[in-house]
């Protein structure tokens, strides 16, 4: 069964995208079909995963607004296995356009019915805040990953975020979806980092990945350089953790 793996988190800057790079290239390279998609108007892990050059289209805009299909729009990546189905600015005013939809929170689900079982994971990468995007995400989803940084207002959101997730299992039928887990990214060695973890593992116990990933530099030069810190720094403690990651 093809796994579809969603990373929120209502909070930016917690590394959603980083995370979501290198787990879809690590699946890859551990012989998994993997498809990322890029369900983020910034565009960010289709620069990164393209080596830095921006999506040519067709991309998730025009297959979100029914132009292309997802066949025409998924294109290969350099890593061999994974997939990018891309993003573009124009997904911006993708909301907008669906407004008046009936069927505009089920667009991505549907366009991506034909691909079962063409893939063993999908990887989804998703913006800050709750639009119709993050909806056609969480109806075609099964699994949500909350990377979460170490800071104080880490906590937040996430309760906002269950009650949201129950509201798509009961209003579109997607009895599948839950919160498999929250993973703790940009950790550094202070006390407030330390007393964050604590009240994550007292609070959600199991759900808390095992993993941590450290804060490092290299997860900030491997991206303005349009490469995933597991290509660009294969040896640093971040590349380490989100292969230890991709292994829970």
């Amino acid at each position: 069964m093809m796994r579809r793996i969603a990373l929120v988190n209502l909070k930016g800057g917690v590394g959603k995208t980083v995370t979501a790079v290198a787990l879809a290239v690590g699946l890859a390279r551990r012989g998994h079909k993997t498809l990322l998609v890029d369900s983020d108007p910034s565009g960010n892990a289709s620069w990164t995963i393209s080596g830095g050059q921006s999506a040519d289209g067709p991309t998730l805009a025009h297959v979100l607004t029914r132009e292309s299909s997802a066949d025409e729009a998924i294109r290969l990546t350099s890593t061999p296995g994974l997939d990018l189905l891309p993003s573009d600015s124009t997904l911006a005013g993708v909301g907008v356009r669906l407004a008046q939809e009936l069927s505009r929170d089920t667009r991505l689900r549907s366009a991506l019915d034909g691909i079962e079982g063409r893939y063993d994971f999908v990887i989804v990468d998703t913006g800050p805040t709750f639009s119709t995007l993050l909806a056609n995400v969480l109806v075609f989803s099964h699994e949500i990953i909350v990377p979460i940084d170490s800071g104080v207002y880490a906590v937040l959101g996430l309760v906002q975020l269950q009650e949201t997730i129950q509201e798509v299992r009961e209003a579109y039928g997607n009895q599948s979806l839950r919160l498999a887990g929250l993973v703790l990214t940009k950790v550094q060695k202070s006390n407030v980092a330390r007393d964050v973890e604590t009240e994550l593992r007292t609070r959600y116990g199991s759900l808390v990945f095992k993993t941590v990933i450290p804060h490092s530099a290299k997860v900030e030069e491997a991206v303005s350089r349009g490469a995933s810190v597991v290509d660009f720094a294969p040896k640093s403690a971040p590349a380490v953790a989100y292969g230890e990651l991709v292994t829970e």
